[in-house]
């Protein structure tokens, strides 16, 4: 009977040794998993970086992500291409933007953990300067929410979107629809003024009177024709969906003398004098707005010079790659310097000499010359010496 129990207590024994050993083992394979995962830890947090920033790096617009302590420790391809070779990362934020707007919106969502939603203007000394003109503000829409991209602790993510073009288009169209406005209002109040006048009683028995505002009616209608017809012009040029260029062969000394010919009233009354020195060249091209590129640049110089002997000179040679340059030259007043960058676009006017008033003009002639010669794969310069010598060159495929 003692030998049974005996050998049911070894039998014990060696089971509980089995299972101890068992269990240590267990313990071993679970350390060693725990340990293996702790040192693969590090890597799959590097992976997960990298995935968040190949996502960050599709965005089109800055990215920032910023800590609790007010660093930035994550941004995208577009922030980094902003501040190009600056260390950022790491960095304060307030050391980064220096933008007293953009670092008082970071603040502030900081403080209240709210999301913040502010338009920000910054100038050409900013990192997020992108405005074609230096002299103009660059406009951003910024958002900032408190979101956490991982659970280590706090952060801020700040997304920027530049809008300054959008901007600054929506700031022409309202100048289009202002100057549009301005430019058609004073010829249609003359001409309902004079006709006003002329069905009054007896209006139209002081014939000499009536002929005069007839006539002065006639002037206006011209110029409203014009400026509806420039407006009509630039919106086909600036339309994605204009009709293409009717390319087609044509002489452009002929172009020239057909402009000659339009203006000619216009150079007689000023006593100007026009020097043509250009071969007859075939080009191909769209004969409509080349002769609408020559007449606006011809034009434009007699309407600054209306009061001076003035002398314009129009040539034209071939130049290497099978090109052509065109140059339209005067001895008149000139363009100050400080507009040369501007003269171009739409609606811009120059200043006469010594702070009196504007050019008269819708201010659309040089616009449309610039955009029809871009449209036929051209450029355009200007160079002016103020009351000696004013140069507009073109250059374009012969």
């Amino acid at each position: 009977m003692t030998y049974f129990w005996f050998n049911i207590a070894l039998v014990l024994a060696v089971a509980l040794v089995i299972s101890l050993r068992k269990r240590r083992e267990d313990a071993k394979d679970f350390t060693k998993e725990l340990r293996s995962r702790k040192a693969d830890l590090p890597a799959a947090q590097a992976a997960h970086e990298r995935e968040i920033s190949r996502l960050l790096d599709a965005f089109p617009s800055p990215f920032f992500s910023i800590s609790e302590s007010g660093n930035i420790i994550r941004y995208n391809q577009a922030a980094a291409s902003l501040f190009q070779d600056r260390t950022i990362l790491n960095r304060s934020y307030r050391q980064v933007f220096i933008d007293r707007d953009l670092c008082g919106a970071i603040k502030e969502a900081r403080e209240t953990q709210r999301p913040k939603s502010e338009t920000l203007r910054f100038n050409s000394k900013s990192p997020f300067a992108t405005a074609e003109d230096e002299k103009q503000d660059s406009v951003w829409e910024v958002n900032i929410q408190a979101h956490s991209v991982t659970k280590n602790e706090r952060e801020f993510q700040l997304l920027m979107r530049d809008i300054t073009k959008a901007t600054y288009s929506d700031q022409v169209r309202q100048d289009f629809v202002a100057n549009a406005s301005h430019e058609l209002r004073t010829p249609l109040s003359i001409i309902v003024g004079y006709l006003e006048n002329l069905l009054e009683p007896g209006g139209l028995e002081q014939t000499d009177i009536a002929e005069k505002m007839l006539l002065t009616m006639n002037r206006h209608v011209e110029r409203i024709n014009c400026i509806v017809e420039e407006m009509l012009v630039i919106s086909r040029l600036e339309s994605p969906d204009a009709a293409p260029l009717n390319i087609a062969p044509f002489n452009l000394l002929s172009c020239v003398h057909d402009v000659v010919e339009q203006l000619d009233p216009v150079i007689e009354r000023q006593k100007a004098t026009v020097k043509i020195d250009v071969p007859s060249i075939e080009m191909r091209g769209d004969s409509f707005y080349w002769t609408q590129i020559l007449f606006n640049l011809v034009e434009n110089a007699l309407k600054q010079n209306a009061t001076l002997p003035f002398k314009v000179t129009v040539t034209a040679q071939e130049i290497p790659d099978n090109q052509i340059q065109i140059t339209v030259t005067d001895n008149g007043i000139g363009i100050p310097s400080a507009d040369l960058p501007f003269i171009f676009k739409r609606f811009f006017r120059v200043e006469k000499h010594h702070g009196q008033n504007v050019i008269k003009g819708t201010g659309l002639g040089l616009s449309i010359v610039k955009r029809a010669i871009e449209a036929h794969q051209g450029t355009i310069t200007a160079a002016s010496t103020p009351g000696q010598k004013t140069t507009f060159r073109i250059v374009a495929p012969l």
